[in-house]
C-alpha cells in the first residue's frame, strides 16, 4: 500500500515538474523567440538569405527604405539623409545591428510562408520572395530629428502615447547601411559606437528629468505635499565624510560661493553640497514651482522625505528596471541606483548619482503622463504584406502597464505644462498647443565635460497625441538646447499631420 502511495506522490511530482518546465519553455520562447531567432549566429537566416529575395523595408508613407535589386543584391534609399536618419532603425544586412533588417528577418526573409506559396516556388524554379515590411516611422520626422540634433551625439524619439508607434527613432552618430561591407573590411572608418542605437539602447545620468519620479513618489506618499510651501534658501549641507543630512546647517549663497573656491567639485568647505543650477535659490515655492524651476534643493530633500524604498518602487512602476521584452525591437533596461547614504539618496532624487535611462523609458514615461496613467507599449512594426498582397500582421496597440492613476497623472500633467509654460522647458513652448515637459541637465561622472541635455515631453491634444524625448551629449542646459530641439521635432510632426 505504502509503495503504490509512494508512486502516485512521485507521479504527481513528476507531473508537477513536467507543466512548470513546459509553461516556462512556452514563456521562454515567447520572451525571446524573436531575438534567438535573428541573432546573427543563426546559420538558418545565412541560408535563407541565398534562396529566397528579401522583402521590402518601408516607412508608414510607403517609402522604400530597403530592397533587393534584380542582381539579389541588399539597396537603401538614395537619399542619403534619410538612409542616416534612419539607419539605427532600418539597421544592416550584415548582423551588427538590431534594426528592422535583422529584427523583422523571419517575414523578410519568408519564414512565416505557407506550404502552398514554397511549393509554388519550388515548382517555378524561381527564387521566392519574402514579405515586405512597413514600419511605424515617418522618414521625413526622422531627417527633421537627424537635423536638429546638429553635432551633437546623442538621441531623439516621437510616439503616438495613444497607440505606441514610434514615429520618429534617430540616434547619433550615425552609420550608412549603403556602406557596412565597407565598414568591415577597413575600406571606411566608422565612429566605434556608431552601431549602438542611443534611442533604444543608451543608458544615460538622467538629471533633472528623473524629477518626473521623484515628484510622482511624492504625489504618492506624501499626504497634502501639493499645498505644502518650502524654502530654497541655498545648497544643502551633508557631513562629508559619512554622507550624513545636515539639517541645521544652512549655508547662505555667499558663503558657499566663498567656501567652494578652494574646494574640490561638489564640497563646500568641509561639507558635501547639493547646489541648484548655477548657484540660483528660489526663495517660497509650491511642489508645482518647485518642479517648472527643477529646484534641485526642494526635490533632494523630497528624495530623503519620501525613502529609497518608496522612490525605488515608484521607479520600477514607471518602467525602470524591467526587462524591455517588446515585440517589435531590442531595448536595454533603465535602472535606479543603489543609496549606501543620505547624500546619496538625495542625489537620486534629482537624477543624479548612479541612475541610468533610456530616451525610450523617459519618452513612455512622459507618454504615461498624458494618457492617464497608461504607457503604451512602444512598437516598430506597422505591417507586413506577403508576397500576394495581403496582409498577414497589423499593429494592435497594447498597454504595458498602468503606471499611475489617473489623478496623479493630471497633477503630473500640471506640472509638466507649468514648467514649459512658464518655467525651465519655456524653449519648448508652440503657439497654440499645450506642450508639457521636463528639462535636465545631467553631469557625468568626471565633471569635466558640458552635461547632457536632456528633454522629455508631451503634446496635449487628442489629434496630436505625441511624447518626445531628446537627449544630447555635452550638450549643456537642458532648457537651452534640449527643448528647442523637441520644439522643432514636434513642429514638423504637426506639419507632417501627426
Amino acid at each position: 500500500m505504502n509503495t503504490r502511495s509512494n508512486i502516485k506522490g512521485m507521479l504527481v511530482i513528476f507531473s508537477a515538474l513536467f507543466i512548470v518546465l513546459s509553461v516556462y519553455l512556452v514563456y521562454i520562447l515567447n520572451a525571446y523567440g524573436t531575438r534567438w531567432f535573428s541573432s546573427p549566429y543563426n546559420t538558418r537566416l545565412k541560408n535563407q538569405k541565398n534562396n529566397i529575395i528579401a522583402g521590402d523595408i518601408l516607412d508608414r508613407t510607403g517609402r522604400k527604405l530597403a530592397a533587393t535589386d534584380s542582381a539579389g543584391d541588399r539597396v537603401y534609399i538614395s537619399d542619403t539623409s534619410i538612409r542616416k536618419a534612419t539607419s539605427h532603425t532600418v539597421g544592416d544586412n550584415y548582423g551588427q545591428t538590431f534594426g528592422a533588417e535583422n529584427f523583422f528577418s523571419k517575414y523578410l526573409l519568408g519564414f512565416e510562408q505557407s506550404i502552398f506559396e514554397r511549393i509554388t516556388s519550388e515548382i517555378s524554379g524561381k527564387r521566392s520572395h519574402g514579405s515586405d515590411v512597413e514600419l511605424t516611422i515617418d522618414a521625413s520626422l526622422c531627417v527633421a530629428a537627424y537635423e536638429n540634433m546638429g553635432e551633437h551625439r546623442g538621441a531623439v524619439i516621437v510616439i503616438n502615447y495613444k497607440t505606441g508607434e514610434i514615429l520618429a527613432c534617430v540616434s547619433k552618430p550615425v552609420f550608412d547601411p549603403k556602406y557596412v561591407a565597407d565598414y568591415l573590411s577597413g575600406k571606411r572608418e566608422l565612429d566605434k559606437s556608431a552601431m549602438v542605437n542611443r534611442a533604444t539602447g543608451g543608458r544615460y545620468t538622467p538629471g533633472s528629468v528623473f524629477k518626473l519620479v521623484t515628484a510622482l513618489a511624492a504625489i504618492r506618499y506624501l499626504p497634502g505635499i501639493t499645498e505644502r510651501e518650502f524654502t530654497c534658501s541655498g545648497p544643502l549641507a551633508f557631513d562629508g565624510k559619512t554622507g550624513a543630512y545636515l539639517e541645521n546647517v544652512l549655508l547662505t549663497p555667499q558663503e558657499d560661493a566663498e567656501a567652494k573656491k578652494d574646494s574640490e567639485p561638489g564640497m563646500s568647505g568641509e561639507y558635501r553640497v547639493i547646489r541648484d543650477y548655477n548657484g540660483e535659490y528660489h526663495g517660497r515655492l509650491n511642489l508645482k514651482e518647485a518642479f517648472s524651476k527643477s529646484c534641485n534643493h526642494v526635490f533632494a530633500q523630497l528624495a530623503l522625505e519620501v525613502g529609497e524604498k518608496r522612490l525605488k518602487r515608484t521607479a520600477q512602476e514607471l518602467g525602470l528596471n524591467d526587462d524591455f521584452l517588446f515585440d517589435d525591437l531590442v531595448a536595454a533596461s533603465s535602472s535606479m541606483g543603489h543609496a549606501k547614504k543620505a547624500s546619496d539618496l538625495a542625489w537620486l532624487g534629482i537624477g543624479q548619482h548612479t541612475s541610468l535611462v533610456t530616451p525610450l523609458n523617459m519618452c513612455m514615461i512622459a507618454g504615461a503622463v498624458a494618457n492617464g496613467g497608461v504607457m503604451m507599449e512602444p512598437k516598430l512594426l506597422l505591417g507586413v504584406k506577403n508576397t500576394m498582397g495581403s496582409n498577414i500582421y497589423l499593429l494592435q496597440p497594447e498597454e504595458y502597464k498602468k503606471s499611475m492613476s489617473e489623478t496623479e497623472a493630471s497633477t503630473l500633467k500640471a506640472f509638466m505644462v507649468e514648467a514649459v509654460k512658464s518655467g525651465t522647458g519655456r524653449s519648448a513652448r508652440i503657439n497654440g498647443f499645450a506642450v508639457g515637459g521636463k528639462t535636465g541637465t545631467a553631469e557625468t561622472s568626471s565633471g569635466e565635460k558640458e552635461p547632457n541635455a536632456w528633454f522629455a515631453g508631451f503634446v496635449e491634444d487628442e489629434e496630436h497625441p505625441l511624447a518626445v524625448c531628446v537627449v544630447l551629449e555635452e550638450g549643456g542646459s537642458g532648457g537651452k538646447h534640449a527643448a528647442p530641439v523637441a520644439r522643432e521635432v514636434l513642429k514638423k510632426a504637426f506639419a507632417l499631420g501627426y
